[in-house]
């Protein structure tokens, strides 16, 4: 019986997994003589140079660079994937080999100079500050803004950010990863303004009728952005500059970017739509799948530390304490980055899943779900009273045997609610899988918000949906104890 109940697990994993897909790979076609990929990283939340669109119901991604990408792979006769990743990961990713190239309206700064090589500029912009049309006669120029008591926006890590850093000395900064969200609190005045390159406040621009761009750029006229290859790697440096000197000497680098700027100016989706609501469906599926790994990882990982902290070997025992001080003693958030870096796993697709980003998620997921489970184990197994272990010892049993059939089947009984609330806990945990691209509910949900523009509803409509999963498995939780505490008193 217990062997059918793994294989129905299984099989449903397997076939929830290959539903889900990922959607942080996108594969395109050039030729489809071409046997090989160059692989691309970017992250697709950077209109018009790139980002997420649904087209005819399926997911893909588009944007001045995709285009630039596509004319590289061609001139290398390949095919090309595109990983779509947090803007943090890119140059991490690159200079571990997980992608070959990286475009994602990059600027080649001293700093990132120092990591990895970059190609000739393949465009200019100026760069463009982005207010509420509320505030259009207050900032008319830069000093309206360098003042004290307003909130200057940029993406951290990006050149913008360095602009508000010497442009709006007096002004209160803030940095965030993700574009959307800086446009999330502009249009709720939580921010003052935002620095953009000038394609991307225009885009935003045309997308929510309540911002406007202000008349003056800041910072540098000189600022462009390029490729970024891995250090040393000349050839395909070289042939990334003769694309881009081609494209720019006979015009069709500014099509490119007319195109992309004219067909990114579109209307929102509309957030109930079909297509949404499967995507949300996938995301939900996935999140559960990723707790369960999660937590039957984590509590058979938590069962062998538990027994190691009640061991009388002092050296394994404060091991083993220490392993749980330093995981609970640090943030899951930090964990997952430390293990992504840590792990250097190459981009390969196993029933439509990334491992590079769903292998690093688990295991460091599992690894913070197991110092919590095997403190709710060593709980469980020392409230179970000291007399049971002494009258298996007068009956001649061995520790190992009255651990198995005396201690854990009572512990277990004891420990199923705070099983069940790790669960719970591991379903709104795995929110964190967004930053490596798996497409858990949180991913999913990003994608729509950016699609649609309504950013406040999409976070209600998350948020009830996890509610909805942590409410339901609390019930189920609460009827399987019922049924245990029954089974035992019989």
């Amino acid at each position: 019986m217990k062997k059918k109940l793994f294989i129905f697990i299984l099989a449903l994993m397997t076939l929830v997994l290959t539903a889900c897909s990922s959607k942080n790979i996108f594969t395109i076609t050039i030729d489809s003589n071409y046997d090989d990929y160059i692989i691309l990283g970017t992250s697709a939340d950077y209109p018009p140079y790139e980002s997420l669109k649904t087209v005819n119901d399926k997911l893909t991604v588009v944007g001045i660079d995709i285009e630039l990408a596509k004319e590289i792979a061609k001139a290398l006769n390949k095919n090309l994937k595109v990983i779509n990743r947090d803007f943090d990961f890119l140059l991490e990713d690159l200079k571990a080999g997980k992608v070959d190239f990286v475009i994602s309206g990059m600027n080649p700064t001293p700093e990132r100079l120092e990591q990895v090589d970059f190609s000739n500029i393949y465009y200019e912009a100026t760069h463009s500050v982005l207010i509420n049309k509320t505030n259009i006669e207050s900032y008319l120029s830069e000093e309206d803004l360098n003042i004290s008591n307003l909130k200057i926006g940029a993406q951290l890590g990006s050149i913008q950010q360095d602009i508000a850093e010497e442009t709006f000395n007096n002004a209160q900064k803030v940095y965030l990863k993700n574009i959307n969200d800086l446009i999330f609190q502009l249009n709720d005045n939580k921010l003052d303004a935002i620095i953009l390159e000038t394609p991307v406040a225009t885009s935003f621009e045309s997308k929510h009728n309540n911002l406007i761009k202000t008349n003056f750029t800041v910072g540098s006229t000189e600022d462009g952005t390029a490729v970024a290859v891995q250090k040393g790697n000349s050839d395909l440096l070289n042939t990334i500059n003769d694309v881009i000197d081609q494209l720019i000497l006979s015009g069709e680098m500014d099509e490119i970017i007319n195109d992309a700027i004219l067909n990114d100016t579109v209307e929102p989706n509309k957030l109930l739509s079909k297509s949404y609501l499967i995507l949300l469906l996938q995301g939900v599926l996935m999140t559960i799948v990723l707790a369960f790994l999660s937590v039957t990882l984590g509590s058979i990982l938590g069962l062998l530390i538990t027994t190691l902290r009640l061991s009388n070997n002092k050296i394994l025992s404060n091991v083993a304490k220490w392993y749980v001080e330093i995981v609970r003693g640090t943030p899951l958030l930090v964990q997952v980055l430390l293990i992504y870096s840590l792990f250097n796993i190459p981009v390969i697709l196993f029933l439509g899943i990334d491992l590079s980003s769903f292998i690093p998620g688990v295991l460091a997921l599992l690894i913070n779900s197991s110092a919590y489970v095997s403190e709710i184990f060593r709980g469980g197994i020392e409230a179970v009273d000291s007399g049971q272990t002494e009258a298996g010892l007068s009956l001649g049993m061995s520790n190992k045997s009255i651990m198995k059939k005396i201690v854990l089947p009572q512990a277990i009984k004891n420990i199923i609610p705070s099983l069940g609330n790790e669960f719970i806990t591991m379903i709104k945990e795995t929110s964190i899988f967004m930053y490596l691209g798996v497409a858990e509910l949180m991913y999913n949900a990003s994608i729509i918000k950016a699609e649609t523009f309504q950013i406040k509803e999409v976070y209600i409509l998350t948020a009830l949906v996890y509610l909805v999963l942590t409410l339901t498995t609390s019930k189920l939780l609460s009827i399987y104890q019922k049924k245990l505490g029954e089974k035992y008193e019989k």
